[in-house]
C-alpha cells in the first residue's frame, strides 16, 4: 500500500500530471495517478460531508455557497476546523499491487529527469519517491 497524507494528495497528483516522462514511465504514472485521484475524490467527499454537518444551510436545507466558499455555523466552526485538520492529517492508503513490478521504471525516470524542480514540486517528488521506495523495498 502506498501511503500519503491526505493534505499531500493533491500536490502529488498535480506533480505527476505535469511531469514530462518517456512513454513507458508515463504509462505507470497514468495508472498511479488514477489510483491517487480516486483518493482525492474520496477526500473531497469527506470534506463535503463535514461542510454538510457544520455549514449554514438555506430554508431548503442546502449549503449556502458564496463565490465557491461555504459559510460555517459560528457555534460549531471550531469543531469543523478540528475535524478537517484531523481529516487532512489522516494517511490515505492506495492499493498499488498491480503496479509494483513497474514502479522501478517510474522511479528511475523521475530520479534521472533533466527537469529542475523546486518548491511544492520538489516536496511532492521527494514524498512520492520515498513512498515508492518503501513499496519497492517491501516487494524485495
Amino acid at each position: 500500500m502506498l501511503k500519503v497524507k491526505n493534505y499531500q494528495l493533491v500536490d502529488v497528483v498535480e506533480f505527476l500530471e505535469k511531469a514530462a516522462l518517456m512513454p513507458r514511465a508515463s504509462r505507470v504514472r497514468t495508472k498511479l495517478n488514477r489510483l491517487l485521484f480516486a483518493k482525492v475524490e474520496e477526500l473531497q467527499s469527506d470534506e463535503m460531508a463535514l461542510l454538510d454537518k457544520f455549514g449554514k444551510k438555506d430554508e431548503k436545507g442546502k449549503l449556502i455557497e458564496n463565490a465557491g466558499t461555504f459559510t460555517l455555523v459560528e457555534e460549531t466552526a471550531a469543531e469543523y476546523h478540528q475535524e478537517k485538520r484531523t481529516l487532512l492529517e489522516e494517511t490515505a492508503s492506495v492499493n498499488i499491487d498491480e503496479l509494483k513490478d513497474k514502479l522501478a521504471v517510474l522511479m528511475e525516470e523521475l530520479e534521472n529527469s533533466d527537469v529542475k524542480v523546486s518548491g511544492k514540486d520538489a516536496e511532492a517528488l521527494d514524498l512520492l519517491l520515498d513512498a515508492l521506495e518503501a513499496e519497492v523495498a517491501a516487494v524485495k
